[in-house]
């Protein structure tokens, strides 16, 4: 599941626009006896309309000791940059 919105929403064409989202992913692999849940957070900037955009992301990924056990979770920082020239 994913959701996200797109600011501002006006119909201007700003120079910089936000887009905040977040997802949630259920995950069930059969090498893997338990299953596990995983949160992402994040925002996409878009620069001068679409010819530039940086996101930001958090995840939290689980840690498997055995197949059978999640040990903890770990957060996992994510930065890129897209450019169209």
């Amino acid at each position: 599941t994913q959701a996200g919105v797109l600011l501002p929403t006006s119909q201007e064409k700003p120079k910089v626009r936000i887009q905040p989202f977040a997802a949630y992913t259920y995950k069930n692999f059969d090498a893997l006896k338990k299953a596990s849940s995983q949160f992402d957070i994040g925002s996409n900037f878009f620069l001068d309309g679409h010819h530039a955009k940086l996101t930001a992301q958090y995840s939290s990924r689980p840690v498997y000791t055995a197949p059978d056990n999640i040990d903890t979770y770990l957060g996992e920082f994510t930065v890129q940059l897209q450019i169209y020239l």
